[in-house]
């Protein structure tokens, strides 16, 4: 299974998507598990101007990977925690989302070079794309 990041969701249903909206279409097309979180919905679906129906039916077809609960705040807090000890400002949204990867074992498919800065410390695993190292 691989968590996909607001980041490839919202490249992958522009008019032009780029090589993480691609590599998210060739995962699909291939039958590659493919799952989001509750945050990474929310994110992809403020920020629609058209079509906001057919995209949310889209992407509820797909696991949602939610927080185990209390432990999973407190990861992201331990996270943030080591990310500004190495001169490294996460977002709360990342680090929860990176939580939530870790709890699950899964690999984030990201275009947010945040991740790769939080993967030099934190053991999460970021899915490199297969024809550039952008992450």
């Amino acid at each position: 299974m691989i968590l996909v990041d607001s980041s490839v969701w919202i490249d992958f249903f522009s008019s032009s998507p780029g090589k993480g909206g691609s590599e998210l279409r060739r995962l699909i097309t291939t039958g590659e598990p493919v799952a989001i979180t509750g945050v990474i919905v929310a994110e992809v679906l403020q920020g629609l101007t058209k079509a906001p129906d057919r995209i949310e039916n889209f992407l509820s077809e797909f696991d949602v990977l939610e927080p185990k609960g209390f432990d999973t705040y407190r990861m992201a807090a331990s996270i943030f925690r080591k990310a500004r000890a190495n001169g490294v400002s996460p977002s709360t949204i990342d680090t929860i989302i990176a939580a939530i990867a870790l709890e699950h074992g899964t690999p984030i498919l990201t275009l947010d070079l945040d991740f790769s800065r939080l993967a030099r410390f934190v053991a999460i695993e970021v899915y490199h794309l297969k024809s550039d190292s952008v992450n």
